[in-house]
């Protein structure tokens, strides 16, 4: 007995074939007619007719696209919702947008086509751009990883990336970022950040064994006078990357200020405890309220962590003050870098330094300032002032 079909092998693949044709050969910046589409067809074996490459686009538009093609635009679509865009589908989307219903009823011609892929150029770049500032994974590993990401366009995009020869498709050896072996198991630091959310959602305390190197290179425990691994109790609140590496910003059970702990040194997180006494376990009290925690911010999102970052550079610890600074007015480059667009100025001193003020926890400062000595000097608090002072004497008797 003859086996029946819906549509012969021919059929599918041709209907695989133009769908691979617009995702490799149109972007958002080339569109192909249907003659092109159909002298590439042939070329590759696979030819038809123009009505029957017609009938094959329709399907796919009526598939892939979120309406039929027969020129009606909902107003709950946008240009993101589609993935077969022929010409003029912008142009119409805007009429419709701003209440040309007669030009929005106009029926779409099939020219000019083009796949909508899930990322525009800018957004792979900037994807790269974030591989490439991985300093975890080896030059191997982020080549496979912008490959991948290169394979979601069109064979287009190296004319439009700075990290891809268009004309020999390699990935450029001269924009490379900094790689460095964390020598921590990444498996244990996706468990330790699961451990910390579930505590968050959950609003409990976590304890935790902490992790520092020794003269061996080899990770131990911190211990206690008495030899035994500290234990540490904390509320748990945030987490923020910083560095290629991620920070809970939590509240030691002992305090009432915020405390940082480096995520992938943290071992052993759990919501129980251990009670001196009879070694029975009981689980963790709720976390602090927020509001009993000095510095720590209500809310936490893009903003809020970015200004909490820069006014503790380095994650160190304390309250942040304002800090008056004299500064080169060449170097404000410099500021910007460290604490972003958040710094005030003041005035200017003479032809050469001006007067800003910034906010930051003092200890920090102390860091930035010597680290920068040649081109930032604080000008008050004089309590500030007067550490950096100190600490300069001290690295004068110990150098000496």
């Amino acid at each position: 007995m003859e086996r029946k079909y819906v549509h012969d092998f021919e059929f599918i693949g041709r209907v695989i074939n133009i769908l691979r044709v617009l995702k490799e050969r149109t972007d958002e910046h080339t569109t192909l007619s249907q003659t092109e589409i159909l002298n590439i067809m042939n070329e590759q074996e696979y030819p038809c007719s123009q009505r029957t490459l017609s009938d094959y686009l329709k399907v796919l538009m009526r598939v892939l696209n979120p309406e039929d093609d027969d020129g009606y635009v909902d107003e709950k679509y946008t240009i993101d919702d589609y993935k077969i865009i022929p010409k003029g589908l912008e142009r119409k989307l805007y009429y419709r947008d701003h209440g040309y219903i007669a030009e929005g009823e106009k029926k779409l011609q099939l020219r000019g086509l083009r796949y909508n892929h899930t990322f525009s150029f800018a957004e792979l770049n900037k994807l790269i751009e974030a591989v490439l500032f991985l300093k975890d994974i080896d030059t191997d590993e982020k080549e496979k990883l912008i490959r991948k990401l290169q394979s979601l366009s069109s064979d287009n995009f190296p004319k439009y990336s700075p990290y891809i020869s268009e004309t020999t498709k390699k990935i450029s050896k001269d924009i490379v970022g900094v790689f460095e072996d964390p020598k921590i198991d990444e498996a244990v630091a996706m468990e330790n950040l699961k451990a910390i959310r579930n505590a968050i959602d959950n609003d409990r305390q976590i304890s935790f064994n902490f992790l520092g190197y020794n003269e061996n290179k080899q990770l131990v425990a911190r211990k206690n006078v008495s030899g035994d691994d500290i234990c540490y109790t904390v509320s748990p609140y945030y987490i923020i990357l910083y560095n290629g590496k991620y920070y809970l910003i939590c509240c030691h059970e002992s305090y009432d200020n915020v405390s940082f702990y480096r995520v992938d040194l943290m071992k052993n997180i759990t919501d129980e405890i251990v009670s001196r006494r009879d070694s029975k376990k009981m689980i963790c009290k709720c976390r602090k309220p927020k509001r009993d925690v000095v510095g720590l911010p209500k809310e936490w999102n893009e903003k809020t962590a970015s200004e909490f970052q820069s006014e503790h550079l380095y994650m160190f610890y304390g309250s942040p003050i304002s800090i008056r600074l004299k500064i080169d007015n060449e170097r404000y480059t410099l500021l910007h870098d460290y604490f972003g667009d958040r710094y005030h100025y003041v005035k200017h001193i003479d032809e050469k330094w001006d007067e800003v003020e910034v906010k930051c926890v003092p200890s920090a400062m102390i860091s930035w300032v010597m680290q920068c000595s040649d081109y930032v000097e604080v000008l008050s608090p004089d309590e500030l002032r007067n550490s950096i002072r100190d600490k300069c004497k001290s690295l004068i008797e110990r150098y000496s």
